[in-house]
């Protein structure tokens, strides 16, 4: 019974732990529609356009590795930690994962296969 409790509580810590990590961050993930200076703009899963301010600490990565901020272009997928900027209403980023692939096309259709 008292391992059952202790290993109960283990579990409740580390999942706080793990809620906690990145703090009050929103994870955004889509792909890149525009670029600029202090904004990138990507449309999420919902196809819902998102912009999010970047910052002079925004941290970049790509496969786990630091990148810069002219690695995101227009079609990358990216997953962003951004913290929401209750006065301004807008996203703040923190940090921005960019994705090893670039997005499919919408309009991309696989090639036919040939008849025989």
């Amino acid at each position: 019974m008292f391992k059952k409790a202790i290993v109960s509580a283990l579990t409740a810590l580390l999942f706080v732990g793990m809620l906690l990590a990145h703090g009050n961050a929103t994870h955004l993930m889509g792909t890149v529609t525009a670029v600029d200076k202090d904004t990138v703009t990507i449309q999420d899963k919902d196809g819902k356009s998102v912009v999010v301010m970047l910052e002079k600490d925004t941290k970049y990565f790509k496969a786990k590795k630091p990148a810069a901020a002219a690695d995101m272009k227009v079609g990358t997928r990216v997953v962003i930690d951004a913290e929401m900027d209750q006065k301004t209403k807008k996203y703040s980023a923190e940090e921005i994962n960019l994705g090893t692939a670039e997005a499919a096309s919408p309009a991309a259709k696989p090639a036919a296969v040939p008849k025989k």
